[in-house]
C-alpha cells in the first residue's frame, strides 16, 4: 500500500514536470524592435524598399537572425542577415552602399548584422566609389 501511494505521487511529480516544461517558453528568446526613415528607395537584400517610415523587429538570440520589416501595420519583408558580429558602442544606425543595405549596427543590443549585397551580372567601367549613406535607427526595444 505504501509502494502503491509513493508510485502515485512520483507519477504526479513527473506529469507536473512534463507540463510545466510543454507550458514553458524559452528563456532566451529575445526581440528587439526599431524604426527608421527613408529618404529614397533603397534596396535590402531581395527587397526594393521605397521612400518612407518603417519599423523592424529582429529575434537576435539565434544566429542567422531575421530582420522582419513593415510599413504601418503590414509586413513588407523579412530579411535573413549574412553575419553577426559584436558592435558595442556607437550609434544604431543602417549603413547603405551603393543604394544597398550592408550592415545594420545595434550598440543597445550588442551587435552589428551584416548583410549580403548582390553583384552585379556584367561588369561596368570603374568608377569613383559613393559615399555610404547611414540612416539613423530609433530602438523601441529593450538592450541586453
Amino acid at each position: 500500500m505504501k509502494t502503491n501511494r509513493m508510485f502515485t505521487a512520483v507519477r504526479l511529480m513527473v506529469l507536473g514536470v512534463l507540463v510545466a516544461g510543454f507550458n514553458a517558453k524559452p528563456a532566451n528568446a529575445q526581440a528587439f524592435e526599431g524604426k527608421f526613415t527613408l529618404a529614397s528607395a533603397i534596396r535590402w537584400g531581395q527587397a526594393t524598399l521605397p521612400a518612407g517610415s518603417y519599423s523592424f523587429s529582429l529575434d537576435y538570440a539565434h544566429p542567422g537572425s531575421v530582420v522582419t520589416l513593415r510599413r504601418g501595420r503590414k509586413n513588407v519583408a523579412r530579411i535573413q542577415t549574412r553575419g553577426v558580429s559584436d558592435f558595442a558602442s556607437g550609434r544604431s544606425e543602417i549603413v547603405v552602399e551603393g543604394g544597398m543595405v550592408s550592415a545594420m549596427n545595434l550598440p543597445q543590443i550588442g551587435v552589428k548584422l551584416e548583410y549580403a549585397t548582390p553583384k552585379s551580372a556584367h561588369r561596368a567601367a570603374p568608377q569613383e566609389p559613393l559615399a555610404a549613406q547611414i540612416i539613423p535607427v530609433a530602438a523601441k526595444g529593450a538592450g541586453r
